[in-house]
Parts: C-alpha cells; sequence; structure tokens
C-alpha cells in the first residue's frame, strides 16, 4: 500500500527546488526583456501589460518565431506523416499482419495526434527551447478528444533527474481562483479559500503545486490511483494541505533541453547564445536612432544672448536674431553607414543563433545563382551542426511523448490488440519528418555517388555488382526517402515475384524451342535434295 502524501513535504521540496534555480530565472528574466519578449512567471508581467519596454529591435522575435515554425515545420509538421511504428527484428516486421498493425497503429496514432491540440502544444514547446533551453510537455486523456496536451512555462516547474540523468519527477505551480479551486477540489481546499469563495471573491487567487514523481512503495498487483508507479498530487501552497492525490501509469511529462551542460538540470537555449548580441543591438539601434534624429533636427548654434528670446523652430516659424548672429545648425561628423553594417552584423549573428540560415537557406541570401549541389552542401553543413541539438529531440521529447500516446490510446480500446509474433517484441520509432530524413539522405547520397562511380567499371566487368546488396540498397533507400513501409514488398514476396518470373520466362524459352524444333520437323521428313551433298553420301 502506498504511503499518503505529505503536503508539507512536498511544498518544502518545491521551495528547495525553486531556489536552487535562481540563476538559471535570473538568466531567463534578462533574455526574456533583453530578447524575446516571453512572459514565463505568473508575477512577470500585468496581463495585456506592454513587454518591449527594453527591446529596440525585433531581429531576434522574428528569428525565434523562425525556429520555432522551422522545428515545427520539418520535424513534426502536421500536414506530413513524420514517423512510423516498427520493431528491432526486421524480418518479424514483414510478416503480413504484423505489417499491417504496425501500419495501423502508425494511423490511429497520428490520426488522435493530429485531431488534439498536441500541434499547438509542440509549437510551444520549440518556442521554449528556442529561449528557455527547457521546455515541459504534459500529456492526459482529453475530454473532448482522445489527448489532451498542454505545454507549460519552466519558469513555474521544478525538475529532477534519475540516476541516468533522465527527468522523472515535476513539480509544478498553478495559480487558480478560488471559484476554479470550489470547483475542482470542493471542501478539500482550505478555509482560506472557502471564506474567499463566500465572501464571493470569485477573482482572489490562489498557489497550487501538482508534484509528480515515481512511487517506491505501491503494490504493483494493484490497479487503483493511489498504487500506479508516479504519484501525482495536488497541494494547496500556503496552507499544504493535500487537495487530491492519484497516480499515472506512465510519466506524463516530456522535459526536452536544448543543449544541456554537465550537472546542470535545465538546459542551454539559442536565446541564450544570441544575448550578447541582442544586448548590444539594442543599444546600438538607440544610440544610433539618437544620432539620426540630430540629423534630422540637429540643435541649433546661437548667441548667448538669444537665450533671452524666444527661439521658434517649427514649421513656417520666425526666428529673430541680429545681423551676422543668425542660428546655425550643429553639424555631425558620424559615420552613421559603418553603425549601420555594424547593426547588420549583430542581426546577422542573432539569425545563426537560431539557426534561421537551415531553416530560410534561400530566404536568408540574396544570391541567386547558386546550383543545386551548392544548396545541398549548405544544407548538408547545417544539418551537422545541428545534429546533436536534433538527437537530443528525439530522445527527451520525441520518443517519451510517442510512447505516453501509444499507452493511453491503448487503454482506451483505439488500437488494435497486437498480433502474437509482436510478443516479447520491443516497439521502435523512425522518424520520418524532413529533418530526420536529410539527415539520413547523406547515407543514401554516398551509397548512390558510389554506384555511379563503379557504374563504367560494371560495364567493363559485371561481376563488380557482386559486391553490393542491390536489394538491401532499393529498400534502404527509399525508406531514407520517407516512403512507407506497407509501399514496399516484403523480401519473401520478392522472391516469388522473381520466382514466377524465373518459370514464366523457362516456359517461353521451352516453347521457342519446341516451335524451332516442329519448323525443322517437316525439312527432316522431305528426303535428300538432288544434287545436294547428303544425295552423294546416300549414294
Amino acid at each position: 500500500m502506498a504511503t499518503p502524501a505529505d503536503g508539507k513535504k512536498i511544498v518544502e521540496i518545491y521551495n528547495r527546488l525553486d531556489s536552487d534555480k535562481a540563476a538559471y530565472q535570473a538568466h531567463l528574466r534578462e533574455i526574456s526583456e533583453y530578447l524575446v519578449a516571453v512572459k514565463f512567471l505568473y508575477d512577470q508581467w500585468v496581463a495585456g501589460g506592454k513587454r518591449h519596454k527594453y527591446i529596440y529591435d525585433g531581429t531576434a522575435i522574428r528569428a525565434h518565431r523562425v525556429f520555432a515554425n522551422g522545428l515545427f515545420g520539418n520535424l513534426t509538421p502536421q500536414a506530413t506523416p513524420w514517423f512510423s511504428l516498427t520493431v528491432k527484428n526486421k524480418s518479424i516486421a514483414e510478416i503480413s499482419n504484423v505489417k499491417y498493425w504496425l501500419a495501423d497503429t502508425t494511423d490511429r496514432m497520428r490520426s488522435a495526434i493530429n485531431a488534439s491540440n498536441a500541434p499547438l502544444a509542440l509549437q510551444q514547446v520549440y518556442r521554449s527551447e528556442g529561449w528557455a533551453g527547457t521546455a515541459v510537455l504534459y500529456v492526459e486523456p482529453g475530454k473532448r478528444y482522445a489527448l489532451n496536451c498542454q505545454a507549460f512555462s519552466v519558469g513555474n516547474c521544478c525538475v529532477l533527474e534519475d540516476a541516468e540523468g533522465v527527468v522523472d519527477a515535476l513539480y509544478r505551480l498553478e495559480r487558480f481562483t478560488c471559484r476554479q479551486m470550489i470547483q475542482k477540489w470542493g471542501d478539500k481546499c482550505s478555509e482560506k479559500v472557502q471564506k474567499a469563495h463566500k465572501d464571493q471573491k470569485y477573482t482572489e487567487t490562489f498557489d497550487v503545486i501538482h508534484a509528480v514523481y515515481p512511487r517506491d512503495d505501491y503494490n504493483w498487483s494493484k490497479s487503483d490511483n493511489l498504487n500506479m508507479p508516479y504519484a501525482s498530487v495536488w497541494v494547496e501552497k500556503e496552507a499544504k494541505n493535500v487537495l487530491a492525490e492519484s497516480g499515472y501509469q506512465e510519466f506524463p511529462y516530456a522535459v526536452p533541453r536544448w543543449e544541456k551542460d554537465e550537472n546542470e538540470q535545465y538546459g542551454r537555449s539559442p536565446g541564450m547564445d544570441a544575448l550578447p548580441d541582442g544586448r548590444m543591438l539594442n543599444q546600438m539601434c538607440y544610440d544610433n536612432w539618437r544620432g539620426i534624429q540630430k540629423q534630422i533636427d540637429p540643435p541649433l548654434l546661437a548667441t548667448s544672448e538669444a537665450a533671452l528670446s524666444t527661439t521658434v523652430t517649427r514649421p513656417a516659424g520666425i526666428i529673430y536674431h541680429k545681423p551676422g548672429h543668425e542660428p546655425k545648425q550643429l553639424q555631425s561628423n558620424g559615420r552613421f553607414e559603418i553603425a549601420l553594417e555594424v547593426e547588420e552584423g549583430r542581426r546577422r549573428a542573432i539569425k545563426d543563433a537560431f539557426y534561421n540560415d537551415l531553416f530560410q537557406l534561400l530566404a536568408s541570401d540574396n544570391r541567386t545563382d547558386r546550383t543545386a549541389y551548392e544548396i545541398s552542401k549548405r544544407l548538408e553543413e547545417n544539418i551537422y551542426i545541428l545534429g546533436p541539438a536534433l538527437g537530443r529531440q528525439q530522445v527527451e521529447l520525441l520518443d517519451p511523448f510517442l510512447s505516453r500516446v501509444f499507452w493511453l490510446l491503448f487503454r482506451a480500446g483505439a488500437i488494435l490488440p497486437p498480433p502474437r509474433e509482436l510478443m516479447g517484441q520491443g516497439l521502435e520509432v523512425e522518424y520520418t519528418g524532413r529533418l530526420a530524413l536529410m539527415m539520413k539522405a547523406y547515407e543514401t547520397r554516398a551509397t548512390v555517388d558510389t554506384l555511379n562511380a563503379v557504374a563504367p567499371l560494371a560495364q567493363i566487368n559485371p561481376e563488380i555488382m557482386d559486391n553490393y546488396n542491390l536489394d538491401e540498397i532499393a529498400q534502404g533507400t527509399a525508406l531514407r526517402a520517407g516512403v512507407p513501409v506497407k509501399y514496399l514488398n516484403p523480401p519473401e514476396f520478392v522472391a516469388e515475384i522473381r520466382q514466377k518470373r524465373a518459370e514464366a520466362l523457362k516456359a517461353q524459352q521451352e516453347a521457342e524451342t519446341l516451335e524451332r524444333a516442329a519448323q525443322q520437323i517437316p525439312n527432316l521428313a522431305k528426303g535428300a535434295e538432288k544434287g545436294s551433298v547428303l544425295e552423294a553420301l546416300n549414294q
């Protein structure tokens, strides 16, 4: 039997974890205020308030948007398939009923994801990773659809890693009005909340902690909420009373980190790399615009006596002065073209930090004379740079997300029972988004380049092609190009087709041989022609 949750202990853990990430919070606050204008704490800005107080140039905001949209459109696009299920044992994957179940389950998962709010949540996840380096995605059964996905701000979340560096516990602060709390938890709320509701102070808010962590003492043979592998506890922060306790079969959160330094639990972001350039650019824009304003409306040089008079500088105004003492404009010798050039360099640095050159390869370069090979090489260079971060996305975001989706749908009866052949076999995910396919394409390109190189030699000696498994090359090329597995014939079916083709060819050759023999029989029956060598031999 699981031990009941201790609300006081949960609040203490949250406060300690929140205090431990103070330096991280300060870093995020600086990025949100000087770079991307994102609210990540409840009390950071008033709802609807101005967020661009310290931002004088919007390059980072737009570059951050391109980063998030580029990841979403090329990694997990809503319009095209971006994953498929398979098994480790490829021979089992080719069995017809296994192949059908894998394809059908993939389609059901994809439909459930696209029909829910998961695409919106994933796009928000990429935004969070772009500026904060850490994102939080929550997946639960939905009321309107099969899935309900929400992205939470890392500013209100505290995480814990297990011994292998995987996030397996999360403490999240959420703010409710007293009306919402009474609707959700009723008389479990503290006296203060109930009094606020009784006094009709419906907009008064209270902080509640949602703690999810692995249970150490649950009874796995029972299926009730208090004996699930992961505990789910709602605690009122101020009163420290437990509002509700239940559980999860799987960890309901995916917590991806864009990059992660050693001995740190929270991620590092492209926004952190762009922060120095962003702050410099903001200051430069502020200073340069002050200089431009001086050029457009420069200060006037006048005599000391003019201080006693009223100098009118408005359009069509009249300025009174003594002959030879008229006011003159102050001339500035500033080199604004140099300042603007340096500004543009900082803008390029910010775009590079957010990988805009990859996501807008054609738009970010004014050259139009590039060949397809040049474009391909530039893409290859950018993919290699982005590769480690994409690998972390698969491990920390997509794998746990799809695993959670699979089990939620399976328990809801939305997925067919697996065939007997899959018992004891582990499922795997093949990612087929554009970025994933681009990373695989270079392996295919190396194979194609090799075959093109040996093609002239094969014309001289065809036996050279015996070094290559052309069937595997054909299948692998198709899969790496994103062709669905169900479109490809399994090896045994290919062998059957070839056997039938060989048998048909053999039958055709035998028929042609018999036909030629039949044509020769009448000639043999005629006997030797007069004057022929055969007639001479017969004599």
